[in-house]
């Protein structure tokens, strides 16, 4: 047997690959013996598996695969043994009875403990290889992004079982593992197994924006319904076409040999058959109007969330920086009443202040002193004869400089030269 591209460099060396073949010790007699073989063992088991793409195996079927000339891994019973208590590998039995609809975890839980009863070192014990599963649903849903999760109606979530598997071979390589592989994926939450209304197994896969895991409904099903009737129309669209091809290749030989009657015939049946194929293409174009309103829909609710989702972070914001229309308003009328007081203390201000000249009005005592320096003013009682002073030479007993000074009018004076000169002519 030819080695495989996933063997490693050391399955050509035949003295290294001697040992390994040879019969597992006590890992009391030689652990670096066992450790040695088991950790070879494991990586050549899960390397195998993901390389012929199949989980499943036996004890059997890793002795035909491993064989090496004559040689045969005498190791592979202990392995196995050893992957069962590591959790890597459990029987199918026990993978079956964990995903049956009418047996519950606690059946399966209570088979887990006893490989005994499975028999779980015999020869034709079948196994599942967990690590295996789990790469091949990695690469399931890699497979069904590429190949259906941008369909152009906005429905790629809803896949056929049958289109899938048809485009799995490069994944899993026979229809159970193409089966253990969804059961893993439908525990993960990232498909749901449906049925249509004709009984055929529908595969719901989880949206890239869904919270939760994928569930398959009523609509799912009328989505796969849709899509099966189009591919029956997409079929009878070009049979129409071919036979509408034909017709007019038909007439046109019928005209050219003057067989006027067939030719007249083989035209009626194209017409005929452009009616049906013009009838089918609005049918066509019906469903995938439908298909895009469905995805619409969907559409319309992320849109819908994204929505609520914006207003409540709006919302919080608002509060979390104390602004609301209630505190607003009274924050502006806080300053309208502000701006009001402010107004009415300039007002205040630029009145002056009542009562500071002792209630003497500036009018009285103009008024007062006019009529004091022109002498109209009539006391109330005579005045006695004094012995008056000489008078001066000078204006009202100013200096000389003072009364070589033009005289100016009482009124053209300022008030506290007005009663500066009265003391003057009183002194």
């Amino acid at each position: 047997m030819s080695p495989k591209k996933y063997y490693p460099a050391t399955w050509n060396d035949d003295m290294e690959m001697s040992g390994l073949m040879s019969m597992i010790k006590s890992r009391q007699v030689n652990s670096v013996d066992y450790d040695r073989k088991i950790r070879f063992w494991r990586g050549m088991i899960e390397s195998g598996c993901y390389g012929e793409k199949d989980a499943l195996l036996t004890v059997d079927s890793l002795k035909k695969r491993f064989r090496r000339g004559d040689l045969v891994p005498s190791s592979l019973p202990i392995v196995i043994e050893d992957m069962i208590n590591t959790g890597d590998i459990i029987t199918l039995d026990e993978w079956k009875e964990k995903h049956s609809s009418w047996l519950g975890w606690g059946f399966s839980k209570m088979m887990r403990t006893g490989s005994w009863f499975m028999g779980a070192s015999e020869p034709g014990q079948r196994y599942l290889h967990l690590p295996t599963v789990k790469k091949q649903a990695e690469d399931l849903l890699e497979l069904y992004s590429r190949e259906f999760g941008d369909e152009v109606d906005c429905t790629g979530e809803v896949v056929a079982w049958t289109d899938l598997f048809e485009r799995a071979g490069s994944v899993v390589d026979s229809e159970e593992n193409f089966e253990i592989v969804l059961q893993f994926l439908s525990d993960s939450g990232d498909v749901m197994v449906g049925n249509a209304r004709n009984g055929e197994k529908v595969l719901k896969f989880k949206g890239r924006r869904d919270s939760g895991p994928a569930r398959f409904t009523e609509a799912d099903a009328s989505v796969h319904d849709i899509r099966k009737a189009m591919l029956r129309l997409d079929k009878e669209i070009s049979a129409l076409e071919a036979k509408a091809k034909k017709l007019d290749q038909d007439t046109r030989a019928a005209l050219r040999s003057g067989e006027k009657v067939k030719a007249t015939n083989l035209l009626r049946q194209k017409k005929q058959a452009d009616k049906s194929l013009a009838d089918k293409d609005v049918q066509y174009s019906k469903l995938l109007s439908m298909l895009h309103q469905i995805g619409s829909t969907k559409h319309n609710k992320d849109v819908l969330q994204a929505y609520k989702a914006g207003t409540s972070a709006f919302k919080a914001n608002l509060e979390r920086h104390g602004l609301s229309p209630e505190k607003i308003d009274a924050t502006m009328d806080e300053v309208q009443e502000a701006a009001e007081e402010f107004h009415d203390i300039t007002d205040a201000m630029s009145q002056g202040i009542a009562g500071i000249r002792a209630g003497v009005q500036d009018e009285e005592l103009e008024r007062e002193l006019e009529e004091l320096m022109s002498g109209q003013k009539t006391p109330e009682k005579p005045i006695r004869e004094l012995d008056l002073p000489s008078v001066p030479q000078n204006r009202l007993g100013l200096s000389q400089e003072d009364s070589e000074v033009e005289p100016r009018t009482p009124a053209q004076m300022s008030l506290e030269e007005r009663l500066r000169k009265l003391r003057q002519m009183a002194a």
